[in-house]
């Protein structure tokens, strides 16, 4: 199994037991405390383990679509890189250095949560690009550049017949 359908395969698994796609509903049933904090400048979220409870703390100045899309990463950092925020603190500012393989995998995790595959492949189809689509769908344009590279992977292992190379 490649990381990539590891990650999906992981999102879907939580998806399916919590029965939400929404990362604060999903963040809530997964008992992970999410806190506002108001001082934040720059910093749009944080993941950390304190005493084995399970936080993450978004900047309080975030509008609630964007603190979702932060949300949903941090949620990626839960499910993929716990063992990490137990000795340190996870913190990024969602579009980070994407050379780093945590927040390259907390970002796929999020497109996964977040992207809704039939409508997103329709968008391509109509010929709009991966970043467009996004943005159609209320999103960050990066969600739709990780969705399709979930895609992609996905298609070369046979995993998914939703996108054709044509759209």
């Amino acid at each position: 199994m490649s990381e990539i359908e590891r990650i999906v395969s992981l999102c879907e698994d939580l998806v399916l037991r919590y029965k939400t796609r929404n990362p604060f509903l999903l963040a809530d049933r997964m008992g992970i405390r999410v806190v506002s904090c108001p001082d934040f400048k720059k910093l749009e979220g944080m993941y950390k383990v304190i005493l084995g409870e399970r936080f993450v703390f978004l900047n309080g100045s975030l509008r609630r679509r964007r603190a979702g899309q932060v949300l949903a990463h941090e949620l990626g950092h839960d499910a993929l890189h716990r063992e990490m925020a137990q000795d340190s603190v996870v913190q990024d500012s969602f579009l980070v250095d994407m050379t780093l393989k945590p927040e390259y995998e907390a970002n796929l995790f999020a497109a996964q949560l977040l992207v809704p595959e039939e409508e997103f492949c329709n968008l391509l189809r109509e010929g709009l690009s991966p970043e467009e689509s996004a943005m159609r769908l209320k999103l960050d344009p990066k969600m739709g550049e990780w969705k399709m590279r979930i895609l992609q992977e996905r298609k070369k292992h046979g995993a998914t017949g939703e996108f054709s190379e044509k759209s």
